[in-house]
């Protein structure tokens, strides 16, 4: 190896001739552009708990007249006043949409807590199972399931949204690229039926929910009486949009032009404030479609409407701690307020039995 040379500049160098030169080039470049090409800046370490982006609302100041006058600004700000005359009918650019099976729980009441979840016709044994557990009616809870339309469990869904009155579906055909119809619904209905509501979750069918931590975090944590600009989630830095056809998440530049993502939610679990969700819904109905939602309503969307996500991701249950928790009654975990996303109905049944043993 020693006896190789290489050209360099015309002549013949030895290896290691040759690197000595180039490094102490590039040594030179680099020093230089350090220290005369560019200003010397100081790093600055955040601090391990940073405020929130969200405001909470709490006694000292919800009962002052200025808070009183906001609430009141915002509440004009917020109203469906400010929305297009056609908006009732439109989702997006679905220009005849309308709710197929609708429900107005919040009529006379100010639910803390909606939670609306996504769920597809077909998964009739995840809805069951959350109701039997985790999704158990409460006079402070309102929960519901979101649905699009379907010709095959067209019927099934009829009987069982007359058995349980939990279902809200729209003409949109239930599909996998539909998904940000879904999502922008999901804003839509508690934009117009249940604005009075302190929190609104948006979460999916396959996840468990600790209900009684995520109470106690709502009341202790945030504020009973509300937030304003919240969006709470699992945040995801910013990615590459996956271009390569072997992908299920395939896009292509036509449909997403940029070359990465913004940050954005984990879509499994998202906690908004109500003036958050009216932002997300007037802005998502002016933009062109995207059908990545958590992508365009928290990464996209948020941007446009200037609202920032804080975490929630201390509060999921990983999969191992999951699977510890179930199978060794003597492993102590702290106290969650989410499951892992992607849950078997055995183990939401499993975890919902933990949970409520812990409890009493």
């Amino acid at each position: 190896m020693l006896e190789k040379r290489r050209y360099l500049h015309g002549y013949v160098a030895q290896p290691y001739t040759a690197t000595l030169v180039i490094t102490t080039l590039l040594l030179c470049c680099f020093t230089f552009w350090m220290f005369i090409e560019t200003p010397r800046v100081q790093l600055i370490v955040p601090d391990e708990k940073l405020q929130p982006s969200y405001i909470l609302l709490v006694p000292d100041n919800v009962s002052s007249s200025t808070l009183q006058q906001q609430q009141q600004q915002q509440q004009e700000a917020y109203s469906l006043n400010n929305l297009s005359i056609d908006d009732e009918t439109r989702l997006i650019d679905l220009n005849d949409f309308k709710f197929i099976i609708n429900h107005d729980l919040c009529n006379k009441t100010e639910p803390l807590l909606l939670i609306m979840i996504h769920t597809a016709p077909k998964n009739y044994d995840k809805r069951l199972t959350i109701r039997e557990t985790w999704g158990k009616k409460t006079s402070d809870i309102v929960i519901l399931f979101l649905i699009g339309a379907t010709d095959e469990y067209h019927d099934s869904i009829i009987e069982e949204n007359k058995k349980y009155n939990d279902i809200i579906q729209g003409n949109f055909i239930d599909a996998y690229k539909n998904m940000t119809y879904k999502h922008v619904m999901t804003l839509k209905w508690a934009t117009y039926y249940c604005s009075n509501t302190k929190y609104i979750l948006k979460i999916d069918d396959d996840v468990f929910i600790n209900i009684r931590e995520l109470i106690d975090f709502i009341k202790h944590n945030l504020s009973p009486w509300g937030a304003r600009r919240m969006i709470l989630c699992d945040p995801l830095p910013p990615s590459a949009v996956k271009r390569t056809y072997r992908s299920k998440w395939r896009v292509s530049p036509q449909e997403y032009p940029d070359r990465n993502y913004p940050g954005y939610c984990a879509g499994y679990a998202i906690l908004y404030s109500p003036d958050s969700v009216f932002l997300l819904y007037r802005e998502a109905q002016k933009l062109p479609y995207f059908w990545i939602d958590d992508v365009h309503i928290t990464g996209t969307v948020a941007i446009n409407v200037n609202l920032t996500h804080d975490s929630l991701h201390s509060y999921i249950l990983r999969h191992d701690d999951m699977i510890k928790l179930i199978h060794n009654s003597n492993y102590q975990h702290k106290s969650f307020i989410f499951g892992p996303p992607d849950m078997t109905e055995d183990n939401i049944k499993a975890l919902h039995r933990i949970s409520s043993n812990n409890t009493t």
